[in-house]
């Protein structure tokens, strides 16, 4: 593993490989919006739909970006980095958000309906996904201006969100979970999206936000660990159908993105009191999920279950074993809270592991542009679909910029 210090690499790779790659391909100059449907390599363009999940998630990186350049801890124009983010955010507002607090699942390159082979609009309306990252956009970008302009609107599609994952079944396309089931993921969204949307309230003049919501959202996410430190990925409500697949599978990716987030809302809750337990996780879902073979972190464990049927399961099974970006990105975040943050030496023996895997394998180098996100087993470039069309920024972004942070941040308390 390099000796380079880690927030360095992190730094040293959204400066000189991330964020040129998506300000240089990314921005939609005359339509407003950003392109994100490229191949898996990063060296074309596939089609000028927009995906909303992306929309937003787009917005918040440029917004988050533009505070680490104010601090001096990103070298790039925070100026010009807001106005393409307050640019996206009037995309979004202008053609995705319904008054009810909905927003389009997927729109063309102008704004209006995405068409589909048949010259019909797409089917898919929306999900929750999606609503939640333009939320999280929304959210970012006041933290970024300090404008209490979006708060409005940031509540009531949080909200509806929240009230959708609730009432159960809510919409999670591509690959929604059979009806009656619960997942970990729905959960998680709510969090972060609650978990933001406190942080947007505490920025504006006011600086003041309700958090028993974020509460709430926290301890319905954590419902899902389990005695031994792993999550449930799925609540399947016939105790008879536990041995199925839908039941059996846990995420490891997917837990450690949200025990971040439980550890930063407890913080900001003052409720701590559950750290051990969260610490005690991140080994564990590593340990779990860890590939011996050929190194880095199973999409999914435990597949061995008997069949449920259904599109997730379908995708369980056929991708278990690939290695994808986000799993190590969201993983080495974590690790490195623990680590730094709690003092976890475990924790900092997993993140050199898992920083060394990841900067060993993603980043595109000769052979695509910025980083190859989807991977086989052993490593090598995968160039299929998962979930979406896209060549998604956000989480490379994301984590690489919260490392930056937490070195930057010190200790508990201190966060931006």
């Amino acid at each position: 593993m390099s000796s380079e210090q880690p927030e360095r690499v992190a730094r040293g790779q959204l400066e000189d490989v991330i964020l040129p790659f998506w300000l240089d391909h990314g921005i939609d100059t005359e339509h407003g919006g950003f392109y994100t449907c490229f191949d898996n390599r990063g060296r074309r363009r596939l089609s000028t739909d927009k995906f909303t999940w992306s929309q937003g998630r787009f917005v918040w990186l440029l917004a988050r970006a533009a505070r680490l350049a104010e601090r001096g801890l990103l070298t790039a124009d925070a100026a010009a980095l807001v106005r393409l983010a307050e640019r996206g955010a009037s995309f979004l507002l202008a053609h995705a958000v319904r008054p009810d607090g909905s927003c389009a699942y997927v729109l063309d390159e102008r704004g209006g309906p995405a068409l589909g082979e048949d010259g019909l609009p797409l089917p898919v309306r929306r999900s929750v996904y999606a609503d939640a990252f333009v939320a999280m956009g929304l959210s970012e970008l006041t933290v970024a201006t300090g404008s209490p302009e979006h708060l409005p609107v940031i509540d009531r599609i949080v909200q509806r969100v929240a009230d959708d994952v609730e009432a159960g079944d809510p919409p999670t396309p591509p690959y929604p979970l059979p009806p009656g089931c619960s997942g970990f993921g729905a959960r998680m969204i709510v969090l972060n999206a609650r978990l933001d949307q406190a942080r947007a309230h505490l920025a504006g003049p006011g600086a003041k936000a309700d958090l028993g919501e974020l509460r709430a959202a926290r301890r319905a996410m954590l419902a899902h660990r389990e005695d031994g430190g792993l999550f449930t990925e799925t609540f399947v409500p016939d105790p008879g159908l536990r041995d199925t697949i839908l039941a059996r599978h846990r995420t490891p990716g997917h837990a450690l993105e949200g025990i971040w987030m439980a550890l930063e809302a407890g913080e900001l809750l003052g409720e701590t009191g559950d750290q051990a337990g969260l610490l005690a996780s991140v080994s564990a879902l590593c340990r779990v999920g860890w590939d011996d073979e050929h190194g880095g972190l199973f999409r999914y464990v435990d597949v061995s279950g008997r069949p449920y049927g259904g599109p997730y399961e379908d995708l369980v099974t056929r991708t278990w074993s690939t290695k994808l970006w986000w799993v190590h990105t969201e993983a080495a975040y974590a690790t490195r809270l623990a680590a730094e943050r709690y003092g976890d030496r475990e924790a900092a023996r997993w993140f050199e592991r898992v920083w060394d895997y990841t900067l060993r394998t993603f980043p595109g180098g000769a052979e695509g542009a910025e980083w190859i996100q989807i991977r086989d087993r052993t490593g090598a470039p995968l160039d299929e679909v998962v979930a979406l069309p896209v060549k998604d920024p956000y989480h490379i972004a994301r984590n690489l910029m919260q490392i930056v942070e937490l070195h930057a941040a010190g200790a508990p308390g201190e966060q931006p």
